[in-house]
């Protein structure tokens, strides 16, 4: 039988204009008071999953309340540290959940919940609580109402375009790189590509050549 259980996200950040759907945040937390189930996930409890994804080059699926009929993006990465199993992922704001998923972490309105298996052996008890050690993960979704009243998501990073500190440097490389002038680049840097339509000469070699500079002052 494939359990799910409600884990807390952390660490959202709000930046920039341009919405990108990427997140990261913890889709689980080692130890702590057992969750609503009574459950309590150890550390490393995911590390034989994480391995049989990184030999398939696949991940576990991003999905919408656990429905396996609505994905609503992709995850870029799955790391177990000190706290928890850190995810990363991407949202498809093309899709209606998608979007959906990416304005209510911005209100502040969703956590994230895991889809697994108990591994053979990968469970013990300290009285009344079940210790998870070994799971098998399958998914991990976005949902409305988490077990442990800490999984909620604080913020959520909607864009990631340039830093402020770069933004000068990202002018200099448009003046420099690509011939515009300082008013241009200047336009460019703060109004994003939409400024690029209002000049004559628009081509796809400008576009190009502004896609390159935007790379390298992009976040990451």
């Amino acid at each position: 039988m494939i359990e799910t259980k409600h884990s807390p996200v952390f660490e959202f950040k709000l930046a920039g204009t341009e919405p990108s759907g990427i997140f990261k945040g913890y889709a689980s937390t080692w130890g702590g008071p057992p969750d609503s189930y009574g459950d309590i996930i150890a550390a490393g409890a995911f590390s034989e999953s994480l391995k049989h994804f990184q030999a398939i080059n696949s991940a576990p699926a991003l999905l919408w309340a656990h429905d396996t009929y609505e994905p609503i993006g992709t995850w870029k990465a799955l790391t177990e540290d000190r706290h928890g199993l850190a995810v990363e992922g991407k949202l498809t704001l093309a899709t209606k959940r998608g979007a959906d998923a990416h304005a209510l972490m911005k209100d502040g309105a969703l956590g994230l919940s895991i889809g697994y298996r108990v591994n053979p052996g990968g469970e013990s008890y300290q009285g009344s609580n079940r210790v998870l050690k070994s799971i098998q993960l399958f998914e991990i979704s976005c949902v409305s109402i988490p077990a442990n009243p800490l999984a909620r998501v604080t913020s959520v990073k909607s864009a990631a375009f340039l830093r402020p500190e770069n933004i000068r440097d990202f002018e200099a490389a448009l003046r420099d790189a690509c011939g515009f002038s300082h008013r241009e680049a200047k336009r460019i840097a703060s109004a994003g590509w939409t400024a690029l339509l209002r000049r004559d000469d628009a081509s796809d070699e400008i576009a190009a050549l502004l896609s390159k500079a935007a790379q390298d002052f992009q976040i990451q």
